[in-house]
């Protein structure tokens, strides 16, 4: 049943340091992506960074979930942080939900809660759409239509050019220039916020490869993607910052329309990365979901 709200739970909960040093899950031969296992619970909950992130941008949502209840698989797409840039390689959308696909079977999981921001919400929902361990999907800000590149991202994907200029400008200024694309509230904008997207920068041939993605990032068979989506059968969380100009509330609202059971939700004074911007508000809303997941497995709607 769909639904669109606002409703967050009062209550946060807090998850210990239960977290295990980064690791790596060999896909194919070079191929790889660098991920990280946090909590001890039965709930099993993968998520997926945007573009030119890294696992690290849900330190702020991450400790939110209760550790005895959940967990999380924090992963680097490729051609992201410590994952895999290929000279030449995939980096669609497409190919990474394959690679996600295969380390959730490599780990065994089922029922797996799949939460993706911006590009890796494009990830998320190609991996649903193919992988039936997949029960539940959260998607922030994540373009499932075609839409036009932003300006930077049009810049970095120019081949050759695009690299070098990424190369001579410092990662902090890159850093500061992106979030201040991406938030709606500057003011919370800290050089540990920066630092957190200066570091991916700095990873090495990360230029190439972001530059190689952003070419590669609108699917050439889009429409006939988009036409998987209405027979998505599982529940789906649809969250959206008011003020998002990078990928706009559109794109929520017509997948809303599209998807048989979705719940869209848009978060005010917030831009495109609730997660980072309004992280409690954020984890309440996905806390909601869950809760309401739980009890439609009892045989009511969620």
């Amino acid at each position: 049943m769909k639904s669109t709200g606002s409703s967050i739970l009062e209550r946060v909960f807090i998850m210990p340091d239960t977290a295990s040093a980064p690791s790596l899950f060999v896909h194919s031969s070079g191929e790889y992506l660098r991920y990280r296992v946090a909590g001890r619970g039965p709930h099993a909950v993968v998520l997926l960074h945007g573009f030119a992130a890294t696992l690290r941008t849900w330190d702020d949502l991450a400790p939110l979930f209760p550790a005895e209840e959940f967990t999380l698989h924090l992963v680097d797409l490729k051609g992201h942080g410590g994952s895999s840039k290929q000279p030449g390689g995939d980096y669609t959308a497409l190919h990474n939900a394959r690679i996600i696909t295969a380390y959730i079977r490599s780990r065994r999981l089922t029922d797996v809660t799949l939460i993706g921001h911006s590009f890796g919400g494009a990830v998320a929902l190609l991996t649903a759409l193919d992988c039936p361990d997949v029960g539940r999907l959260v998607l922030i800000g994540a373009p499932a239509f075609p839409q036009q590149v932003p300006f930077f991202m049009r810049i970095l994907g120019l081949p050759f050019i695009g690299p070098l200029l990424m190369n001579a400008v410092p990662a902090e200024t890159i850093a500061r220039g992106a979030l201040k694309r991406a938030f709606y509230r500057w003011e919370l904008i800290t050089d540990h916020l920066v630092e957190r997207y200066a570091a991916g920068y700095r990873c090495q041939d990360a230029s190439p490869a972001l530059s190689r993605t952003v070419r590669q990032i609108l699917p050439a068979n889009a429409a006939q993607l988009a036409a998987g989506y209405a027979g998505l059968p599982i529940p789906v969380l649809l969250l959206w910052g008011e003020h998002d100009r990078i990928v706009k509330p559109w794109q929520g609202e017509r997948l809303h329309g599209v998807l048989p059971d979705s719940r869209l939700v848009i978060i005010p004074d917030c831009g495109h990365n609730p997660h980072e911007e309004r992280p409690k508000e954020t984890f309440a809303l996905i806390r909601d979901f869950l809760s309401a997941c739980a009890v439609d497995r009892q045989g009511r709607t969620c």
